[in-house]
């Protein structure tokens, strides 16, 4: 095995084990404590949530949906474009038949 997969799994070891230890740290710790935890927690991810960077990737993120719904739309009426002018040549051609 190499080094590197070595590495990857003990990161998605780690991870696991948290997520173990987590499911039972309402019984672990004291009351006074988890509600500390919680306190900790949330101002947390409100910090990650105001950061610029967060803010920056959210901004990204839907001017990539937007810009990806134009294309899409684009897409669509390119297709029916191309499928009338194929549908007008072939009755054309039909015709002249």
């Amino acid at each position: 095995m190499t080094r590197t997969k070595e590495m990857l799994y003990a990161a998605i070891g780690a991870g696991d084990l948290a997520v173990e230890k987590v499911k039972d740290v309402r019984r672990i710790v004291d009351p006074s404590v988890y509600g500390d935890l919680v306190g900790r927690g949330r101002d947390l991810t409100g910090r990650i949530a105001k950061a610029a960077p967060t803010k920056r990737a959210v901004d990204r993120t839907k001017t990539a949906r937007s810009q990806a719904k134009a294309a899409a739309t684009s897409v669509r009426k390119a297709v029916r474009a191309n499928a009338t002018a194929a549908r007008s040549a072939a009755e054309k051609v039909a015709k002249a038949s």
